[in-house]
């Protein structure tokens, strides 16, 4: 199996992997386009499509490399459409894109025609009556790669510092890597064909070694750099499975003592982030709404109980903080809340997302299963009903 071969086929499967999402934005079906013209370019580089076509159409054709070339600019124009639509979502020079790809292709189409073409491909110059047409059609080829590969990569890493996470930036770095890649490739282009119209020498081998390596690289460069931010959101979904696994108890044991923070809109179960999202504030409602029932000394005789106990000393805020919400809880059951007196501060205010959801799984671990916890709740839920019976309460909703 050659590597053009290999490179086809990983093409063919990214690509097949995102078609379906063709329908889904601008953004996402310049992608999908991208890797399809990439696919079916890089499929006219397999030695056994290349001469099954040759054989269909003929030899003195050469209709592979036409048709490499025209699908490799599509696809350089697709790629371009995307970046542009996820760095600089406004546009950008969008006419000129338009016009440089629609004169771009029938040049490119006119000058193959009219070449004069040595065996070997149209990396060599004609000789004689059409001559000069090889090199119109590399200079147009190589001018729209190269320029399209160089303000693609420009845009493709001024975007990995706007991205939100780890694989994203790193989705982006390929794909820029990939397009860098893809302008050296031109470059080279423009060098060999240079120095064979200047000095008349010609180096095949090196200049098919470093194309088809340039080339190779630049594509299997951006079509890892494609999976990784679908990779990202995946990684995110699971996080965030993981994290309303971890905080449905919790939640469960707060809004049975305090029922009416729980909204009554239904949501798919598939809506996991959005779940999480709903948990979390579920919770923040919960504990806002339970902390009427205890007194600000409840959270100072925990934080003490939580020293004494053994906890550790970067844990005591969070198992202080599940040590008043379950004896505000069995305090709930009582319907009637305090009035006249301060409360209990709430551990997650003035945090933000992510810092506030490791403080809630520290919390919840600690209400679900501290034994320091269940023993402050077991001595102190006497003395909390004592003090509804001797403050001033009332009924909860008025």
């Amino acid at each position: 199996m050659t590597t053009s071969t290999i490179v086809a086929g990983i093409l063919w499967l990214v690509a097949l992997w995102r078609l379906p999402s063709i329908r889904h934005s601008h953004k996402q079906r310049s992608l999908a386009l991208t890797l399809l013209a990439l696919a079916v370019s890089m499929t006219f580089e397999v030695p056994q499509v290349k001469d099954a076509v040759n054989a269909a159409v003929g030899t003195d054709v050469m209709l592979p490399p036409l048709l490499k070339h025209l699908l490799g600019v599509t696809s350089a124009a697709y790629l371009l459409d995307f970046v542009i639509a996820v760095v600089r979502p406004h546009g950008l020079a969008r006419r000129t894109r338009l016009a440089a790809i629609g004169v771009t292709l029938p040049l490119m189409l006119a000058f193959y025609a009219m070449a004069n073409w040595l065996p070997g491909g149209p990396v060599r110059l004609g000789e004689g009556h059409g001559a000069l047409f090889p090199v119109l059609y590399m200079a147009v080829f190589t001018l729209y790669i190269g320029v399209a590969m160089v303000v693609a990569t420009w845009l493709f890493l001024s975007g990995v510092r706007h991205s939100r996470t780890l694989l994203g930036k790193a989705g982006l770095g390929l794909l820029g890597l990939g397009t860098l890649l893809g302008s050296a490739y031109a470059l080279q282009r423009i060098v060999f064909v240079s120095v064979q119209l200047v000095t008349g020498a010609e180096y095949p081998a090196l200049a098919n070694l470093l194309s088809t390596t340039l080339k190779q690289s630049a594509i299997l460069s951006i079509a890892l750099g494609v999976c990784l931010p679908p990779l990202s959101v995946t990684v995110e979904y699971i996080r965030a499975w993981r994290t309303l696994r971890q905080l449905r108890p919790l939640w469960e044991q707060l809004t049975q003592a305090a029922p009416y923070v729980v909204l009554s809109t239904a949501t798919s179960r598939r809506r996991v982030p959005f779940r999480l999202e709903r948990c979390v504030i579920e919770i923040e409602d919960a504990c806002l709404a339970l902390r009427e029932y205890v007194s600000a000394d409840v959270h100072t005789r925990a934080q003490e109980f939580s020293r004494q106990g053994g906890v550790a000393e970067h844990e005591i805020d969070e198992v202080a903080e599940a040590c008043w919400l379950l004896t505000a809880a069995g305090c709930a059951r009582t319907g009637h809340r305090l009035q006249g007196v301060e409360y209990p501060p709430l551990g997650v205010t003035g945090r933000d997302r992510s810092s506030e959801i490791a403080w809630l799984r520290t919390v919840a671990r600690a209400y679900l299963s501290s034994p320091v916890v269940a023993e402050f709740s077991r001595q102190e839920q006497p003395s909390a009903l004592h003090a509804h019976g001797s403050e001033k309460v009332f009924p909860h909703g008025n």
